[in-house]
């Protein structure tokens, strides 16, 4: 379990909102499915055997997934298969820094990350969230 706190600028320019990062959903309530704001995914159907829609065509229509993958391959045929809201996010290869060759592409990790959150921002403005109250239902 990680938290992060992340001002969103859309949603409450004031303060940041509180997120916690989790490994799996096994240990969900069923109200927490309510404050989910996106799934990562590794392109594998089993992953979501415990979650509240276990189908991820489903799961990605109440939900947006992310799947992370390298420039210039492409995403596996489960995930183009899902549908548009499995965002596909792809950051350079890591390059050894023993090697002569200097590695200029780590600047794009950086706008990957801000890619994804701004993706996040905007489903929760979409979905109802505002600066003291989460959505009712999704």
């Amino acid at each position: 379990m990680l938290h992060i706190n992340r001002l969103m600028k859309d949603i409450d320019a004031n303060r940041p909102m509180r997120f916690i990062l989790v490994e799996g959903a096994e240990q969900f309530k069923p109200e927490y499915w309510n404050r989910v704001v996106a799934v990562f995914t590794t392109g594998q159907a089993w992953q979501f055997k415990n979650y509240k829609w276990s189908n991820p065509t489903e799961l990605f229509r109440h939900i947006p997934g992310i799947y992370v993958g390298w420039r210039g391959e492409q995403p596996p045929e489960s995930v183009r298969t899902w549908g548009h809201r499995v965002h596909n996010v792809t950051v350079d290869r890591w390059k050894n820094p023993g090697t002569t060759t200097v590695d200029t592409s780590r600047w794009r990790d950086r706008e990957a990350v801000e890619g994804i959150w701004k993706m996040i921002e905007n489903n929760m403005r979409a979905k109802g969230w505002k600066r003291d109250q989460a959505p009712s239902s999704i």
